[in-house]
């Protein structure tokens, strides 16, 4: 009997109830002195607190439900309720703070509907106890949405006849006879005030901003006025004094003197500076209250230097190399004219590589770069083992995604297929081109990679061999579903030689490892001798398909097949592998863990690789 009394009222009343008992009992006792009632009193106590106690541990919910509306107009309701912002909150407030947001449920429901252009809606709302907590029910009626009746746009200013300021005059949503949606109307607004300062109209605002809603009519007339204010002009770009010349920083200007002092021009400079690597910080600011009476405004640019020399170290392994380290130096800048230099060295099991490269800034520092290189590499592999010099000049230029690169390079290789020993000098011009696009260079979900190489030599030409190589290869990413990909991908390689024997190794095509055919070693695919020895070939074919699928926010397990091979003979036929694998997502790319076996040789290999997949 007593419990369903208790029943009857909720965790909080039961609770303030419990300590008003205490509290009488011991004033009670103390002025009756009496054993016997104190002994009651905390009878009385224990019962109380017996069927307080399960009622004070048992977690209410809230419940909140909303029908008669749906979508964008249900969701806005549901996010102006307070009481659904508490759905989930554990403990919930008292009994007397949940009546008291119900009650301001109905003006609640009415701010959730005036921004999408509902001004006569109503509300049924029901507020109930439950066995696990509350209920609330809310029955929506929206009436109809209110449409615009007139619509007064105007555009004032300097920037009256410039089409990105203009263009929001005729956007639907403002229009007589368009629904009323207040959420588009702020949005256009913040996106023409957005375009004004990106184009130099500093001043620009709107004058006048007004909705004027007549609810028992339904309409709405609106009433835009935007003044752009004067067009402003860059008067100069000022540097503060740093390592480099203030030639090379004039080289990265965006805007000439006299154009508008357009947001997105500055910014883009500012990237540019901040690409260039001689600077930590950069800071590009017009200096508005300088202006002059023409609107010519000065623009500063502050620079922070950065560390002149940079040194990196790193160690890793992948089973086409074993164990790897690393270490380089880097000079941010070797002199004021902004010349960098770079020294590289890389130690493998198999391959080992010492780099010097210069750079100079070109005539756009941004884009264009001159690159001077030597570089000393010996590689051992099971087939081949070779040293070879190089020393070259090279210019590239970058545009968007595509980057070109062309140069001369003089080449001394020294070469061994088992017992035999060839050296050959190779003068070599050569060029590429190459372009990426894709939403996400570290973890695309669509996107793909191409490149394309042309080198050649003459024997009339300083060179031991003549020949001409093109060497070709792509690769694509492909959602399929959110959590499924396709990846694609394609190398090709040809040369035309008058003598191949003396075709240095590194000039010929293998495949095999963990980047071609996987199931397969390192560069071991490819024409063999007599002995069995792979001497590499004059053409190269390889390809994957791969699916993969996420099965956690940074895991995917994948499956694939891989054919391809090196050969002198175009009718020489493909070595196929197929394989399972892992990928975690690293935050420099995905790490891969691959099981391949060939399909047409026995075995099996484990493959170990870090990188991005595009």
């Amino acid at each position: 009997m007593a419990l369903s009394v208790f029943a009857m009222f909720t965790k909080d009343e039961l609770l303030l109830m419990f300590l008003r008992a205490i509290l009488f009992t011991v004033q009670f006792a103390r002025g009756a002195g009496s054993t016997l009632i104190v002994g009651c009193a905390l009878l009385l106590l224990l019962l109380l607190g017996s069927a307080v106690a399960p009622m004070a541990a048992a977690a209410e919910e809230l419940e909140v439900v909303i029908e008669g509306i749906d979508g964008d107009l249900e969701s806005n309701v549901r996010a102006h309720l307070s009481l659904s912002r508490l759905v989930g909150d554990a403990p919930l407030p008292s009994a007397s703070r949940i009546r008291y947001l119900h009650r301001q449920a109905a003006q609640e429901v009415d701010a959730g509907l005036r921004p999408l252009g509902y001004f006569n809606g109503q509300v049924e709302a029901e507020l109930e106890r439950t066995e696990t907590g509350w209920r609330a029910h809310y029955t929506v009626e929206s009436g109809p949405r209110t449409v615009i009746g007139r619509s007064e746009l105007k555009v004032t200013g300097d920037g009256v006849d410039e089409p990105l300021l203009t263009d929001w005059l005729h956007s639907p949503v403002l229009q007589s006879g368009a629904p009323l949606d207040q959420q588009a109307y702020e949005n256009i607004k913040t996106e023409v005030l957005e375009q004004a300062a990106g184009l130099g109209y500093y001043e620009a605002r709107f004058a006048e901003a007004q909705i004027v809603v007549d609810p028992p009519r339904n309409s709405a007339d609106v009433r835009l006025t935007f003044d752009t204010g004067p067009l402003y002009r860059l008067a100069e770009i000022q540097f503060n004094e740093v390592p480099v010349r203030e030639a090379l920083l004039q080289r990265y200007r965006t805007l000439e003197d006299g154009e508008p002092v357009a947001t997105d021009r500055l910014l883009e400079m500012q990237r540019g500076l901040v690409d260039s690597g001689y600077f930590s910080g950069v800071e590009v600011q017009p200096l508005w209250d300088r202006a002059d009476d023409r609107q010519r405004v000065p623009v500063q640019v502050y620079l922070t230097p950065d560390q002149r020399t940079a040194y990196r170290f790193g160690a890793g392994y992948g089973t086409d190399t074993g164990v790897r380290l690393s270490a380089s130096q880097r000079r941010r800048w070797v002199n004021d004219r902004g010349h960098r230099m770079e020294t590289i060295l890389r130690l493998s099991e198999v391959t080992n590589t010492l780099l010097l490269n210069y750079e100079i800034p070109g005539q756009n520092p941004v884009s264009d770069t001159y690159l001077g290189r030597a570089a000393y590499e010996q590689e051992q592999t099971e087939s081949t083992d070779s040293e070879t010099w190089r020393i070259g000049a090279q210019a590239q230029r970058a545009r968007g995604g595509q980057r070109w690169h062309w140069g001369l390079g003089v080449e001394q290789e020294t070469f061994r297929f088992g017992s035999e020993e060839e050296s050959s000098m190779l003068l070599v011009p050569e060029g590429g081109w190459s372009m990426v696009d894709t939403d996400n260079r570290l973890n695309p979900s669509r996107g793909y990679r191409l490149s394309a190489d042309l080198s050649a030599a003459s024997e009339s030409l300083l060179s031991d061999t003549s020949f001409v190589q093109v060497d070709v290869s792509g690769k694509t990413v492909y959602s399929l579903t959110s959590k499924m990909r396709l990846l694609g991908r394609l190398d090709l390689g040809a040369t035309a030689a008058t003598d191949f024997n003396r075709m240095p190794a590194s000039r010929r095509f293998f495949t095999g490892g963990d980047t071609t055919v996987r199931g397969y070693g390192y560069k071991e695919l490819g024409p063999t001798d007599s002995a069995g020895e792979v001497r590499g070939g004059r053409y190269l074919l390889a390809g994957s398909l791969e699916f993969d699928y996420r099965v956690a926010p940074n895991w995917r397990g994948a499956v694939f097949w891989d054919a391809g091979n090196a050969f002198d003979s175009l009718d020489t036929p493909l070595k196929n592998s197929l394989g399972v694998g892992g990928r975690w997502q690293s935050p420099v790319g995905p790490v891969r863990v691959d099981l391949a076996t060939p399909l047409n040789d026995g075995g099996f290999r484990i493959h170990f690789t870090l990188g991005p997949d595009l």
